[in-house]
């Protein structure tokens, strides 16, 4: 390679070589002046870290630009996805385009295929590769500019002054009168942009007309009507490539051409993380509350599963009804440190136990398809959705699979505990609610040892084993297939409040004098009380704030605050006692305490009656 070799202050890798010899990093400290990436011995990096002269760190640029709010996304990322449909052929080819002589020629093809001039793909991969290999990289960065997402009003036509003497200014106006004229001669009529702004012009912006052997001619005013420039400037801004693709060449080519996952030769490569699987079910038993006596309910298991290995990479347990964003939960629980979350359930592992914090190249889920609206939170985490139907088939099967074992071991088990027959209860068999005695932080607990043991048994005989497998000597249980594979690089990590804020679910909390109430609880935070919050009641100046929870610990939440930053807030001391709690046990006591104070405060009407009865006769 001959990438110059350099060091810089706070450095991206974006590359390790297979045999761990070399790496490719970036310089992330100046956004404005973004560089091309460079090449570093991968021992140096080592060496430094265990030195102490370096360090790992959790860091991003700027967090709202790699997960933007939805309406600064809607606003930009038809946008996005035209500048990633110019450069996505040429990123994937690693380690050829960190390399100058094979990227240029690269570039050039590039160029040559989209039109698309040199500078402004060197531009886009130097955006895409300081923001992390995101797509949202690629959006622009609007939000330390004048009116954060407002479009700007122009009285006067903006840039430098047109040679034709052109000074007309498009108002909404005009774009309700672009719109029109695309829809009559672009797509119905299948006019070209020139043809159809001509026809446009003609029709809607002339007023004058003169006779001509018999037929009236409009008088065209160029001064009086909007150019062919701002034309186009609107069209492009407007719709995404897809859309102009599929009006160029019809809907059937587009789908074919330009959906989002077309299974080129490099997404074929399936391998340990290529694909993850996530799927749902109701788990056979029945939960109580902390008291052991109050029912919550039968528990919804949601698993995640690396399809190539069958290893278990995540889990999540809830009593809600299931629901994507319950399944973004359990993506969160992939994504993150396995010896941490265990320890929250007073279970020790080491890491070696359960060897993954980490996320797939795409994710498949219920019904073949997850829910747009997170679809773009997954790409904020550099997390593709796979609407590939040809992999449906056969892959759903392993982890219905894993349900049924899960579902007998719990019958097994837990007979007397609460465990649900394998078949439907009739009139005169035993309720099984009436042994239940599991909490959900239990059955959690459970569920980490039975996964555990899962991932090192041994695969189905039916499992494929590849030559390669057969080479290496590769043990035959998901953990062992797991581990081998994890050096193949189509697994990532992402930053842990990145996670928390795409994947967690959200609700509007309130700001009051005693800290940010949800759920009946209060929360604080050294940087709410050293700015303020509490006695303004506002944050940012808003009373109402959007936060991301856990419900599987209701400890903290997570605020996104105007600069980006996700500020993390703790219960208040009043309610320190709820700490580790699952968010079911919590509404299970204020289910409780309601019932209470509706039943004592009707109570008290009758002794307030006695009293004042009592107190009569007294007097008298």
């Amino acid at each position: 390679m001959d990438i110059e070799e350099q060091r810089t202050a706070l450095q991206r890798v974006l590359w390790i070589s297979s045999d761990f010899k070399e790496a490719i990093v970036i310089d992330i400290m100046d956004k404005k002046n973004m560089q091309l990436p460079l090449l570093r011995k991968y021992e140096d990096i080592i060496d430094e870290i265990q030195e102490g002269s370096s360090r790992l760190v959790e860091f991003e640029p700027d967090l709202r630009l790699i997960s933007p709010e939805p309406t600064y996304l809607n606003k930009y990322k038809d946008e996005r996805d035209k500048n990633w449909n110019v450069i996505k052929e040429i990123v994937v080819q690693e380690p050829d385009i960190y390399i100058s002589k094979k990227r240029g020629p690269l570039v050039k093809e590039t160029t040559e295929k989209t039109g698309v001039a040199k500078k402004d793909i060197y531009r886009l991969l130097k955006k895409y590769w300081f923001y992390g290999k995101s797509k949202n990289g690629l959006l622009r960065d609007y939000f330390d500019c004048g009116a954060p997402g407002e479009e700007r009003i122009y009285k006067e036509k903006p840039g430098p002054k047109s040679k034709d003497g052109n000074s007309f200014v498009v108002t909404d106006k005009d774009k309700k009168t672009f719109e029109k004229a695309i829809k009559e001669f672009h797509i119905k009529k299948e006019m070209d942009l020139k043809s159809t702004h001509r026809h446009m012009c003609e029709k809607y912006y002339t007023t004058v007309f003169y006779r001509k052997n018999n037929v009236l001619v409009p008088v065209i005013e160029p001064e009086n009507m909007p150019s062919l420039r701002q034309f186009k400037y609107w069209y492009n801004k407007e719709y995404s490539f897809a859309e102009k693709y599929s009006r160029r060449h019809g809907k059937r080519k587009a789908e074919m051409n330009v959906r989002a996952f077309q299974g080129d030769s490099t997404e074929r490569a399936v391998d340990v993380g290529y694909l993850f699987e996530i799927d749902s079910t109701p788990a056979d038993i029945i939960l109580v509350s902390n008291d052991r006596k109050t029912i919550i309910g039968t528990p919804t298991l949601y698993i995640v599963k690396d399809v190539f290995s069958r290893f278990i990479a995540g889990f999540h347990v809830n009593v809600a009804p299931p629901s994507t964003i319950e399944q973004m939960v359990a993506l969160e629980n992939t994504g993150t440190d396995k010896v941490e979350f265990c320890k929250r359930y007073d279970i020790d592992i080491e890491e070696s136990d359960w060897p993954c914090a980490h996320l797939p190249k795409f994710l498949a889920g219920d019904r073949g398809e997850l829910k747009a609206k997170m679809t773009e939170n997954l790409i904020n985490i550099n997390v593709d959705v796979a609407n590939a139907p040809s992999y449906r088939g056969d892959l759903k099967p392993f982890v219905e699979q894993h349900f049924r074992i899960t579902n007998k071991q719990i019958r097994e088990l837990f007979s007397k505990a609460g465990a649900k027959p394998g078949k439907l209860i009739e009139r005169g068999d035993k309720d099984p609610s009436r042994d239940a005695t599991f909490t959900i932080y239990e059955f959690t607990q459970f569920m980490i040892l039975q996964i555990i043991a899962f991932n090192k048994s041994v695969l189905p005989r039916e499992y494929f084993v590849t030559p390669e497998m057969f080479t290496d000597k590769v043990g035959l249980t998901p953990i062992e297939v797991w581990s081998w594979g994890k050096g193949k690089r189509l697994l990532h990590e992402e930053p842990r409040n990145l996670l928390r804020y795409n994947l967690l679910p959200k609700e509007t909390a309130t700001v009051t004098r005693w800290g940010i109430k949800f759920k009946g609880m209060h929360y604080t935070s050294d940087l709410g009380l050293k700015d303020g919050w509490f006695e303004e009641q506002r944050i940012d100046g808003k009373k109402q704030v959007t936060i991301s929870y856990d419900p599987r610990n209701v400890s903290s939440i997570f605020i996104r605050l105007k600069n980006g930053n996700l500020e993390q807030c703790f219960l208040t001391p009043k309610y320190s006692e709820y700490e580790g709690l699952h968010l079911e046990d919590v509404k299970a006591i204020m289910k409780y305490k309601k019932k209470q104070l509706n039943q004592k405060g009707k109570e008290e009407l009758q002794h307030q009656a006695e009293l004042q009865f009592k107190g009569k006769q007294i007097k008298h």
